[in-house]
Formats: C-alpha cells, sequence, structure tokens
C-alpha cells in the first residue's frame, strides 16, 4: 500500500554555547523550538520485516556488505567520517500531535514507522539536530558534508551498511517533498535531514531542510 501524503516541518533546534567562539559564535543565540519533524498525517509503515539476528555463540564480528546482502536491520549507530559523526541511533515514531519524537540533541533519529536501513525498496530517513539546549547536535556538520562523501550505519551486532552520498539539497520546508523522502518504493536510499538557512527568530525556526541522500555501496 503506497504511503499516505504527509507534511513535514523540521524546525530549527540551534542554539549556541554563551560565549561561544569560531563557529559556533555564528548561529543565532535563541532558545530553538523542541520539534524536530512535524507530520500532519502518520507516513504509512512498511510492512513488517523480522531483522533480528540469531543468538551469537561468540562475539559479533564487524561485516560490512551490501545493503541488499544484509536485509534490513536495526540502526544502532552512524558513522559519518567526513564530518566526525559518530553517534547512537534511536527509533522515533509520532507524538499525539503528530510531530516526529525528537531525539536528544547528539542522537540521531531514525523514523521507525516507515522503512528501515537495507530494505530492498524504499527511502530510510534519519533525522538530528544541528544544535540544541546548549549542546552541539549530531548534525551540527552535516551542510558541510560533501557528495561522495561515505556514510556507515551498524546495528547492534555489528553489522555494517555503507552508503556513498550522492544527492545535496537544501529546500523550504514548505517544499520539501515529503513523498520522495518518505517513499516506500524505488531504489534503496538513506536518507539525511536536518535544519538550515535563514534562522527565522520570530518563530524559532529555520527557514530551509538539509537534505542529503545516500545510495548503497555495492
Amino acid at each position: 500500500m503506497p504511503p499516505r501524503t504527509a507534511r513535514i516541518l523540521i524546525a530549527a533546534s540551534l542554539v549556541v554555547f554563551a560565549g561561544a567562539l569560531g563557529a559556533l559564535a555564528l548561529w543565532p543565540r535563541t532558545e530553538p523550538r523542541a520539534d524536530l519533524v512535524q507530520l500532519a498525517a502518520p507516513v504509512a509503515a512498511a510492512p513488517t520485516t523480522t531483522t533480528t539476528a540469531p543468538p551469537a555463540t561468540t562475539a559479533p564480528t564487524t561485516t560490512t556488505t551490501t545493503t541488499t546482502a544484509l536485509g534490513p536491520l536495526q540502526p544502532g549507530r552512524l558513522r559519518i567520517a567526513a564530518i566526525g559523526v559518530d553517534a547512537p541511533i534511536v527509533g522515533v515514531g509520532l507524538n499525539p500531535d503528530g510531530s516526529m519524537e525528537v531525539p536528544p540533541a547528539t542522537d540521531v533519529g531514525w523514523y521507525e514507522l516507515g522503512v528501515a536501513p537495507g530494505t530492498p525498496q524504499g527511502s530510510a530517513v534519519l533525522a538530528a539536530h544541528v544544535d540544541y539546549g546548549g549542546q552541539r547536535g549530531a548534525f551540527f556538520d552535516l551542510r558541510s558534508l560533501p557528495e561522495g562523501a561515505e556514510v556507515e550505519v551498524s546495528d547492534p551486532d555489528g553489522r555494517v551498511l555503507r552508503y556513498v552520498v550522492d544527492e545535496r539539497l537544501q529546500v523550504d520546508k514548505d517544499e520539501l517533498p515529503v513523498d520522495e523522502l518518505f517513499r516506500q518504493t524505488g531504489d534503496p536510499t538513506l536518507t539525511l535531514i536536518t535544519c538550515g538557512g535563514s534562522f527565522d527568530r520570530s518563530v524559532r525556526s529555520y527557514q530551509d531542510n538539509i537534505v542529503l541522500r545516500a545510495r548503497p555501496i555495492v
């Protein structure tokens, strides 16, 4: 069944430390809104797939292979060497008001009502703060990640999926291609989302979203 159309608002979450220097000093000194992703209606969940690995008799060995070979996995950690990201991934869903649950500033939220990384079709969505509550967010430097950079998603058993960034978007939040980003059919894709663009102090929100899309390394 195709996913229902969702309207998404990824709110700004950018606060600098008092007295911060250098790059941090360039960010607005305004407490951000708490919501990261706003959905007017839930995106339909992907078909249930069992991803639990059999009990291991020895310590798990990290194995790097293709998305198709591994199949869907329960994401546990995101690593992006080019920008120094090594962050836990936590599953998030929806709040009663329809907003996406917000992970802590230094965690990455996986929209678990949608597609899991490693699923043969569709777009797995990971979203994280730039900065929130006086803490540098997991995606603080996502805006500078170049095309061609590698991204790794691993599960608690040490299985690793590798992706390469092949598309960068900066779009007005009202023009975010929600159906495409949350699609459950088509080529397998890893989608990374955070905030960007001009900061609107009146609503404590950035006007744009930074979106990076990556394909599995085969």
